[in-house]
């Protein structure tokens, strides 16, 4: 094999492309324990769809357990005598979410549908924009719009794939007979065929169609307003950090503009956390207070220690003591400003115009810019400096970097376990389980870790400690995306196992490239695979959300009584994370957008993926996640648009494997590779030049006057509320507070 590979010529012969060494590229001529058909697909999706109806029905069996209180589950606090299962699967929003209204008639009647055992996928059907509007939020709308331009455009490609490619493609005798799944590729057409030119013509047809397609999502235009007349000055010497100065300086400079209220921002990091723990406490003692009389509750205090007392007496004492540290954190923190600032202007048109003619001066060199929204605002990691933060995000981005090069992609892992079956001395008990291993397992072995590359850079992220929520979503997206791009499509496309495979074949000049090891049939199988266990137990297993359930149970079971169930009912309920899935449903358009000509039978299973990976979000959006409105400000909604413009990769690569394809397999330069080498140039100059999408980002914003007052800059910790309280607290999104409660210079709360 070795001596074969060292005389290949730079371009193999066709009888190569056709008859790689199997073994030299690690693909095996398996036993197939189900079907002996197309490389392991037909037992692969057998499997996923038991597996799916599986989940469904534990999913449903869950939520039927919990829906004996409904949606609202959450707006009783004191729903003591609810299952584990009616807290998780059975909650909804609380008051103060979203715009801080009540929940409208049509949003009640669609919960009210959802009674039956599978009345819920019914009542998920029958959610209209206007719902999904009032109770999940603007971001949740143009999610869902990206999803539906999404399924339209797959909608069409898989139609080209099933009615015109793939009888072309079955049409060649070069790969195989018609039970075999090379059969249906591309391989299986002569490079000199005329019908290739039907790929090259649709493969040029798809840039068009993506791209006027997905413009009108419209999440494309999610960031081009303003809605807001406040101003974030940032960069601000201790000195100046005083709401006289500020006033002052900015009235001189722009005399005609008036300011109505001025806020400084402050350290609150540690303020956050033990006024955390003091909303818990007492949200504790009101459960213990509410059931003193008939039922007595007890707490163990000490985790590892069995001793028990009287949960009420407990709560009153950590109480006591955890209100006098929150005061005095907070009069500390009052005392730290940060040379943050923000400024409400009488309207939004004047804060425009301070922002486009302020130029730092010599003496106070601030910057201006839009504030995000309150609720937007991460309060207590604005304490982090530039220099702090820039140092975290060298360390985290080093640190993923290496993870990638030197450790591993998915394919590494599974073509470990062909490495396995390899071996001559393999057992009899291995020969037999390794036909299910090498077609089930690695399919979804390879889900599994690019689940967990999402899970690593958000966590990495949030430790970055971005000042907003609607940045890190935004990062989060584009680096996942960036990631599960060259991990999961690219460099198994090129029949490499990991970046360091990668640079060692760039620097290894005497090691010549085995061109026989892309594309082969199989690998076209493994991304079939691929997508259809994304599209059924992916899916499923996003209705249960396994990770939320372990962490929530974590969360029960080391509660020091169960009086605290209705703080941890609370801290469930968080915001949709929009980045990852954005990155993941990117990906997986982009893959099958790249093998839908080469590989046709993707792209239904592709389609299965992005029809139940809607209804799924749309049911998660409304009853499972916070209402979640990044959209509110010019900088939250652009994880929305570029969403939209992540999606031409996908045309680009298609493009480039196309005419890489069209080279290789020839061993000379033709018309063919030369049209879509030319395409693919002047694909690139459209979207670096004058790209439709790309203009719609660099608009200019578009103010919008919002009514009613404007939302206050104070972080909730330093708002004097209840420090006694017969009812427990609620959750609060910030600028949808309407507490109008300011500081003064001094540091004391005022009613302004």
């Amino acid at each position: 094999t070795r001596q074969r590979h060292d005389s290949m010529s730079l371009y193999p012969n066709i009888t190569s492309i056709y008859s790689p060494d199997r073994e030299a590229c690690l693909v095996l001529n398996k036993t197939k324990i189900l079907i002996n058909l197309y490389e392991g697909i037909p037992e692969t999706l057998l499997l996923n769809v038991i597996a799916w109806f599986f989940l469904i029905l534990l999913f449903t069996l869950l939520r039927q357990q919990a829906w004996d209180y409904g949606r609202l589950a959450l707006v009783n606090s004191h729903g003591e005598n609810k299952r584990w299962t009616q807290l998780f699967y059975a909650h909804g929003n609380v008051p103060g979410g979203g715009s801080g209204a009540s929940e409208t008639s049509d949003t009640l009647n669609s919960l009210s549908m959802d009674r039956g055992f599978f009345s819920w996928i019914v009542a998920t059907f029958r959610l209209t924009k206007e719902q999904i509007l009032t109770h999940s939020g603007p971001d949740a709308v143009h999610y869902l719009s990206f999803q539906r331009h999404l399924m339209l455009v797959m909608g069409i490609m898989t139609t080209i794939s099933i009615g015109i490619i793939l009888p072309i493609n079955f049409s060649g005798n070069l790969n195989g007979d018609k039970n075999s799944f090379g059969h249906t590729t591309l391989s299986n057409l002569s490079p000199d065929s005329p019908a290739m030119w039907a790929h090259v013509l649709f493969a040029i047809a798809y840039v068009p169609m993506v791209m006027l397609i997905m413009r009108r999502a419209s999440g494309r235009n999610a960031f081009k307003t303003a809605p807001t007349r406040t101003i974030m000055a940032t960069n601000i010497s201790q000195g100046d950090c005083s709401k006289t100065i500020v006033r002052t300086y900015l009235q001189q400079l722009f005399p005609d503009v008036s300011i109505e209220d001025i806020q400084l921002a402050y350290n609150i990091s540690s303020l956050i956390k033990a006024a955390e723990e003091y909303e818990r406490t007492v949200d504790a003692r009101i459960f213990c207070e509410a059931h003193r009389t008939r039922d007595p509750i007890l707490a163990q205090p000490s985790f590892f220690n069995c001793a028990k007392v009287d949960a009420l007496e407990y709560y009153k004492e950590v109480e006591a003591r955890l209100a006098g540290e929150v005061a005095r954190l907070r009069a500390s923190a009052l005392n730290e400003p940060l040379g943050i600032a923000f400024v409400t202007l009488n309207s939004a048109h004047e804060a425009q115009h301070v922002l486009l003619h302020f130029k730092p001066g010599t003496y106070r060199e601030w910057n201006l810019s839009f504030a995000p929204a309150p609720s937007d605002i991460f309060w207590e990691n604005l304490s982090i400096d530039s220099a702090q933060w820039y140092c975290k995000w060298t360390t985290v981005n080093f640190a993923l970097f290496l993870f990638l090069f030197f450790l591993t992609t998915p394919v590494i892992i599974v073509n470990q376990l062909d490495t396995l079956a390899l071996t001559k001395n393999t057992t009899t008990q291995i020969s037999k389980i390794s036909p299910l291993i090498s077609e089930f397992l690695p399919t979804l072995l390879l889900w599994s870790l690019s689940a967990l590359m999402p899970v690593i850079v958000a966590y990495s992220d949030t430790w970055l400690s971005h000042w907003t929520r609607s940045r890190q979503n935004y990062l989060i997206m584009t680096k996942t995306f960036g990631y599960l791009l060259f991990m999961i499509l690219i460099l198994p496309s090129l029949g490499l196992t990991s970046a360091q495979a990668l640079l060692q074949w760039t620097i290894e000049s005497n090691e010549t490239y085995r061109w026989d090891c892309i594309f082969l049939p199989d690998k076209g199988a493994f991304f079939v695979n691929y997508i259809i266990t994304a599209a059924f137990i992916g899916t499923a297993l996003e209705l249960i959300r396994f990770p939320d359930l372990i962490c929530y149970i974590w969360k029960l079971a080391t509660a020091k009584s169960r009086a605290e169930t209705p703080y941890i009912r609370k801290s469930i309920l968080i915001t949709f994370p929009f980045g990852i899935h954005y990155a993941w449903m990117v990906m997986v358009f982009t893959t099958s957008t790249v093998y839908s000509l080469a590989c046709p039978l993707i792209m239904p299973f592709a389609m299965v993926y992005i029809t139940l990976k809607h209804f799924v979000d749309k049911h998660n959006l409304f009853f499972s996640f916070a209402p979640s409105n990044m959209i509110s400000q010019g900088s939250g909604g652009k994880i929305h648009s570029t969403a939209v413009t992540m999606t031409k990769f996908s045309v680009v690569l298609l493009l480039a494997i196309m005419a890489a394809l069209a080279m290789v397999r020839t061993g000379k330069i033709e018309l063919r590779g030369v049209v879509l080498l030319l395409a693919l140039c002047l694909t690139l100059a459209m979207f670096a030049f004058m790209s439709p999408i790309k203009r719609c980002t660099t608009k200019p914003l578009r103010i919008v006057e919002t009514d009613g007052p404007s939302p206050i800059y104070v972080a909730d910790v330093l708002i004097n509320r209840r420090m006694v309280s017969d009812s427990p607290s609620h959750l609060s999104y910030g600028s949808d507070t309407t507490m109008n409660i300011a500081m003064d210079d001094a540091g004391m709360s005022v009613t302004a």
